[in-house]
């Protein structure tokens, strides 16, 4: 952050993880302190993490920057295993991402389900998972979506790794 006098500009650097250059991307540029809102202007003189990386991670921010962008980060998928709903025929699901990283849709279910991209596009053709389109499924996962699942034939369609074992339930990451 620099000011000079009431004018203000905020950057965030990076750094290259191969060569370790570093690069600024301009987050306000030559703009008057009074016309910035006060709670994001406090989010930056406190460094706030929060904001970093939702800045850090703001792909399109980047692109337009023209920068070369390597693969998305790697993720988690935080929410409760299938096999906790063992007994619902129909699960809503929110799918809400803390960052817009450019990740496919399809990527998301398969991680979560530990089930491959294929498996997954084969479910949603068989209406097991609905709420979206295969052309949604290969697309850039949107930061709010909802799907459905019909848990029992997911569950079923899975194999074992999608089963819980008997006597007891199985994490599915």
């Amino acid at each position: 952050m620099n000011a000079q006098k009431k004018i203000l500009d905020i950057w965030s650097i990076y750094k290259c993880e191969i060569c370790e250059y570093t690069w600024n991307i301009d987050i306000v540029s030559r703009v008057n302190i009074s016309r910035i809102d006060q709670a994001l202007y406090e989010r930056f003189l406190s460094n706030d993490q929060e904001e970093i990386c939702r800045r850090a991670f703001d792909y399109n921010a980047l692109l337009r920057a023209n920068n070369v962008l390597g693969p998305p980060p790697d993720f988690d998928v935080d929410g409760d295993d299938l096999t906790a709903f063992a007994g619902t025929p129909q699960l809503s699901v929110d799918i809400k991402l803390q960052y817009p990283i450019p990740v496919r849709l399809v990527t998301i279910l398969a991680k979560k389900l530990n089930l491959s991209r294929s498996h997954i596009v084969n479910l949603m053709e068989a209406g097991m998972i609905t709420g979206v389109s295969g052309r949604d499924l290969n697309r850039k996962a949107r930061p709010v979506q909802m799907i459905a699942l019909d848990v029992g034939g997911v569950m079923a369609a899975g194999g074992p790794r999608c089963l819980p074992e008997p006597g007891g339930s199985r994490d599915v990451p």
